[in-house]
């Protein structure tokens, strides 16, 4: 599974996260065909939040083969301390980042996340 985010929708991605990371301590990563959706949960279950990007958000959206989306559906679960610093300078991303790549290998219980700069360096 890919997902590719390019100028202003890599700024807005970044936001997202960083408004779940108010509510929870954990991000879960949930790719649909209707889109990508991420999701938290505050220790207390008392508090619950929820983003969906739809396909159209993402420069590049794909689920991978027809086998894998038949077979059962990815969740992936991140803890937030580690995702946060990627989105921590919002400014600095838009400046300099001309692509970010969300790539997730069921096989290899793997999420990548790359950052593909103005020049040339990650």
């Amino acid at each position: 599974m890919t997902f590719v985010l390019q100028g202003n929708s890599i700024k807005a991605f970044g936001k997202a996260v960083h408004a779940l990371a108010r509510i929870g301590d954990e991000l879960w990563l949930d790719p649909m065909v209707k889109g990508l959706a991420l999701r938290t949960v505050n220790s207390s279950h008392s508090a619950y939040a929820c983003f969906l990007f739809s396909p159209m958000f993402f420069q590049q959206y794909s689920l991978g083969s027809g086998s894998e989306q038949d077979s059962q559906p990815i969740r992936c679960q991140l803890v937030m301390k580690y995702v946060l610093p990627l989105f921590r300078c919002l400014t600095s991303i838009e400046r300099n980042v001309k692509r970010c790549q969300i790539s997730m290998k069921a096989s290899s219980d793997q999420v990548t996340i790359k950052f593909f700069c103005r020049h040339g360096r990650k």
